[in-house]
């Protein structure tokens, strides 16, 4: 169904139609009658004219300009040289692999490109399309000039920095078409989506700097590759890991699945290298004053490991962070400014780091640590508190990897000590008063005898849950009222349901313990 296509536009800016008019024909005048010529420039213009009319010709060109879609149809070419086609960028850039655009203006402007660039240069313009969904605003609705509802991406840039406002809409593109809904309070140009980012960011650069505190000036180049029979048990863990993200992460690039990878990346950098791996090897890069031999060597073995798994995270989240990514690498790595991260290969999978049942019982470790922690907190233990841990399980594979761990555990829990016993074992072996938590297939006993008043405890969390449901019912009325559900200020509602939800959680915290005590 294709048409004739009006290309020229009334407006102030715009490539101007390359059209004169050759108004000597019509009494110096532009009318509807006027002939005119095409070309590319005033001179040929002129050249055309005089050998059509006569040397007496007198040309003016058109006023106005081509169609915008018209213009961005010849874009991909039009900016590298053309119609020069041994210009350089030309030659070079021409025809690109990725075009990156809306799913609305597939016909405005995808569709007019492949046109014009088989027209012009006999191929199509780029190989792949990306196409993505809409950014909408805070009530969902397309953003538009009428609507007056456009977001300044400026404002957010200038309090979030530029990779964190990135990192957030790519986080948030979900799949083809689906569009992302981006928090937005215009009273203050505040995000949480992008301060949530911005906050990713602060941790990665945190992640850095304890990184370039530890491993003395040397770079990752300079330290080497681990001896494999070296390595810890944390060490294969974030290694095994390491391996695993970066191969997920080539593929979800390779497939544009943007927004899986930059979820990954993230759960990998956050959880496993900075809220697990760093604190795990804090004793390991610090061995105290007089270290034995051993524990140097222990040492150089966590800071190999550590400079390769930062370097290497620089370079996968590099796409969606370029600024701060950039920055980070040439701290660590200490390359010149005439070498850029851009351009380093993509780092090979580590196959015989890989370790699916170590990733699996490691994650049972950190789950362990976890109901130890929430125990500790049941009882009121001081951080200071130290307390023996005992862990039962039936699977002798389970055991294995927590003997390896133990000191692991010992540091993240500030255990007294750590003991380990079968089923049968621990029956044989009761503790008499002990905090129980389960997690998984393991048993984990905290035992408090002599250390924790049990009674007082109980009295203590019986108090919180009476005044947070005393709380509770004062707040839950006042929602319930219409005449304050409906004419209060809205930002006062929101207010008292928010501290409706914080009261709630604080009893449902405080039963738990209690359940936990009895």
């Amino acid at each position: 169904d294709i048409r004739d296509w009006c290309i020229s536009r009334q407006l102030w800016w715009g490539h101007r139609i390359p059209a004169w008019f050759v108004i000597s024909e019509t009494g110096g005048k532009y009318t509807d009658t006027t002939p005119y010529v095409v070309a590319r420039n005033e001179a040929e213009a002129l050249e055309k004219a005089k050998a059509d009319y006569g040397a007496a010709a007198e040309i003016e060109q058109d006023e106005d300009v081509l169609d915008t879609w018209f213009s961005s149809g010849l874009w991909p070419f039009s900016t590298l040289g053309w119609p020069d086609a041994n210009a350089a960028d030309l030659q070079r850039w021409y025809p690109t692999s990725t075009l990156i655009t809306g799913f609305d203006i597939i016909f405005f402007w995808v569709a007019r490109m492949t046109m014009m660039a088989g027209a012009f240069t006999g191929e199509m313009p780029f190989k792949d399309v990306y196409i993505h969904g809409l950014v909408r605003d805070e009530q969902n609705r397309k953003m538009s000039k009428s609507a007056g509802n456009g977001i300044d991406p400026l404002l957010l840039i200038e309090r979030y920095g530029t990779d964190a406002l990135r990192f957030a809409l790519v986080r948030e593109v979900a799949g083809a078409g689906q569009d992302i809904r981006l928090d937005y309070d215009r009273k203050k140009d505040t995000s949480a989506t992008v301060e949530a980012s911005r906050n990713f960011a602060n941790k990665l650069w945190n992640a850095t700097r304890f990184a370039l505190m530890n491993l003395g000036g040397a770079t990752p180049a300079q330290l080497g590759e681990p001896d494999p029979s070296a390595l810890q048990l944390a060490d294969r863990w974030i290694l095994s890991r390491l391996a695993r993200v970066n191969r997920e992460t080539a593929e979800r690039y390779s497939g544009y699945a943007l927004g899986e990878a930059a979820k990954g990346l993230y759960e990998f950098a956050w959880n496993d290298v900075c809220d697990w791996y760093l604190e795990l090897s804090k004793r390991r890069l610090n061995p105290g004053e007089e270290p034995s031999a051993e524990a140097l060597a222990d040492q150089l073995t966590a800071k190999q490991v550590l400079a390769k798994v930062i370097s290497q995270m620089h370079l996968m989240l590099h796409p969606l962070m370029p600024h701060l990514t950039e920055e980070l690498w040439h701290s660590v790595t200490a390359e010149s400014e005439t070498t850029f991260l851009a351009l380093q290969k993509w780092p090979a999978v580590d196959e015989v780091a890989l370790d699916d049942r170590l990733e699996a019982s490691f994650a049972e470790l950190i789950s362990a640590i976890r109901v130890v922690r929430n125990l500790r907190a049941t009882a009121g233990l001081k951080p200071s508190q130290s307390v023996p841990v005992r862990f039962v399980t039936g699977r002798p594979a389970l055991m294995a990897v927590f003997e390896q761990g133990t000191a692991d555990i010992t540091a993240l829990t500030r255990a007294e000590s750590v003991e380990l016993m079968t089923e049968a074992q621990a029956e044989a072996d009761p503790v008499a008063k002990a905090l129980a938590g389960v997690s998984g297939e393991l048993q984990v006993l905290l035992p408090i005898e002599g250390l924790v008043d049990l009674d007082a405890l109980q009295g203590r969390l019986q108090k919180d849950i009476a005044k947070a449901e005393k709380e509770i019912k004062g707040l839950a009325g006042r929602l319930s009222n219409p005449n304050f559900a409906d004419k209060a200020p809205a930002a006062v509602v929101a207010e008292c349901r928010a501290k409706l939800a914080e009261a709630e959680a604080q009893a449902a915290l405080a039963r738990k313990r209690l359940v936990e005590l009895s």
